[in-house]
C-alpha cells in the first residue's frame, strides 16, 4: 500500500504538469489568436482536456496570462543574472547580458506584441510592477558588480548606481527597438557596439 508521501507526491506531479500543458496551451493561442478572442476554452481544446479541468487550477483566462507573466519574468530574471554574477571580463559580462535581456524579449516578441495591446489594465499595471522589480534586481547586481570593479581598479569610481541604471535601461531600451523593428542590425553587432559604449563610459578616454 502506498504511503500518504507516495499520493502526495504523484498529485504533485500530475498537477505541475497539467499546468503546465494548461500554460503552454494558453501561450500558443494567445500568440495565435490575440489576448481578446482567446477564452479559457480556447486554452482547454488547444491542450487537448476539457474546459472544467482547467477551471481546477485556474480560475480565469487573466489567472493563467498572469501567471504566464510571472515564470516569463523570473526566467528573465535568472538569466539576465547569471549573466552578470558570472566569470569574465566586464566587457564580457556586458554582452552576454544585453544579450540574454534582448534575445528573450525576441523570442517571445509576438506574444509581448498580443500582451501590450489587449490586456486589461489591471494585470497591465501587475505586469509593470513585477518587471519594476526584475530591473530593481538587475540593477543591484550591476551596482555591486561595479562596486567591485572600481575596487580593483578596472573601471572609474563615477556614479555606480547612475551606471548601474544605465546598463539595465540600455538593455531594455534596445529590446524595445528591435520589437518595433526600429533597429535591425545583427544582434551580435548591435550588443558588441552597446558594450564598446557603455565601456568607455566606465573606463573614460
Amino acid at each position: 500500500m502506498s504511503s500518504p508521501l507516495a499520493r502526495s507526491t504523484k498529485a504533485d506531479v500530475v498537477s505541475d504538469f497539467r499546468r503546465s500543458q494548461i500554460l503552454d496551451a494558453a501561450r500558443q493561442s494567445f500568440t495565435r489568436h490575440g489576448v481578446t478572442r482567446t477564452s479559457v476554452e480556447t486554452i482547454a481544446k488547444t491542450a487537448g482536456m476539457a474546459k472544467g479541468t482547467v477551471y481546477l487550477y485556474y480560475r480565469s483566462k487573466d489567472e493563467v496570462l498572469h501567471q504566464i507573466l510571472t515564470e516569463d519574468l523570473a526566467e528573465l530574471k535568472d538569466d539576465a543574472l547569471r549573466c552578470v554574477v558570472g566569470p569574465g571580463t566586464i566587457d564580457e559580462r556586458l554582452q552576454r547580458f544585453l544579450h540574454a535581456v534582448i534575445s528573450f524579449f525576441e523570442r517571445r516578441r509576438d506574444f509581448i506584441e498580443h500582451c501590450q495591446l489587449e490586456m486589461s489594465p489591471e494585470l497591465r499595471k501587475k505586469a509593470k510592477q513585477k518587471l519594476e522589480l526584475v530591473f530593481s534586481a538587475l540593477t543591484e547586481a550591476w551596482r555591486r558588480v561595479l562596486g567591485e570593479e572600481s575596487a580593483h581598479g578596472t573601471i572609474r569610481g563615477a556614479d555606480l548606481d547612475a551606471a548601474a541604471r544605465t546598463i539595465v535601461s540600455l538593455a531594455h531600451g534596445m529590446s524595445i527597438q528591435r520589437l518595433r523593428g526600429w533597429q535591425t542590425d545583427p544582434l551580435g553587432a548591435s550588443v558588441a557596439s552597446a558594450s564598446s559604449l557603455i565601456l568607455h563610459g566606465l573606463i573614460g578616454p
